[in-house]
């Protein structure tokens, strides 16, 4: 009776601490999601109307602000994996042109201009323009984000990684963690500082929190972190599948 109790104390702390891990993501200051690789359009114009009212406000945020709405999200080179359903030409991973349109291999559908366009309106975008030559089409796209990958996991190096994916399938894209990983000192560097680590990161990764989420950027660095004992990388490798059981990675490296 008494381990039951202590069961269902345990669940209840844990469920409070990923409560409090997922307000505290909700509730991110203006800069935060000034910032998010998906943010809407609606979050992105509200942050800036509340800075334009704020006289100590960040001038050069309000600027980046002004022009992401202008100008959307995607640059030249930026990957977009693009699925239409029963079409295999389709479906694939595309970069963006110097132009800012996705050129796309088939001579009905040709090119799309990204132009304006928010990372979080190119699955609806996309949606539109192909069912004007495919009927009915199912369609999912993904922006993916850059990001460095590095430390004990079997394959690191830059990855392209949806930008709505879960963080632990950044480490998955880099071919899972080998033995010697060690969750407990994993963290997320921006600029050569540390952005996320320890216990946050943990839940984080526990409560399956997106990239988008964690406020990951393009150019952030994962790092791994080796293990001074055997068991403590075997103990993470059976936490990270047991969070990700059943993920087909979607990423692609970049060379």
């Amino acid at each position: 009776m008494t381990s039951i109790r202590l069961s269902i104390l345990a669940s209840a702390v844990i469920a409070g601490a990923l409560a409090t891990t997922r307000a505290a993501i909700a509730q991110q200051p203006d800069p935060v999601v000034a910032e998010k690789p998906m943010a809407t359009r609606d979050e992105l114009q509200g942050a800036l109307s509340r800075l334009e009212t704020d006289r100590r406000a960040d001038q050069q945020l309000v600027a980046r602000l002004r022009n992401r709405l202008e100008a959307g999200d995607f640059r030249p080179g930026d990957r977009i994996w693009l699925t239409v359903q029963n079409d295999t030409a389709l479906s694939d991973t595309f970069a963006v042109w110097p132009d800012q349109s996705l050129h796309l291999p088939s001579p009905t559908v040709g090119a799309l201009s990204l132009q304006g366009t928010l990372r979080s309106e190119l699955q609806p975008k996309l949606q539109t323009y192909v069912a004007r030559f495919i009927r009915n089409p199912t369609v999912r796209a993904r922006p993916l984000v850059r990001v460095s990958i590095q430390g004990e996991v079997r394959s690191a190096g830059y990855y392209a990684v949806p930008a709505d994916a879960e963080l632990s399938e950044v480490f998955m894209a880099a071919g899972g963690t080998t033995v010697n990983a060690r969750i407990d000192r994993a963290k997320l560097e921006r600029n050569g500082r540390t952005y996320l680590e320890g216990r946050d990161l943990q839940m984080a990764l526990a409560e399956g929190s997106t990239l988008d989420e964690a406020g990951v950027r393009e150019g952030d660095q994962f790092v791994m972190p080796k293990s001074r004992a055997f068991g403590d990388g075997l103990k993470f490798t059976w936490l990270l599948v047991s969070l990700t059981g059943g993920i087909i990675a979607l990423t692609r490296a970049i060379n």
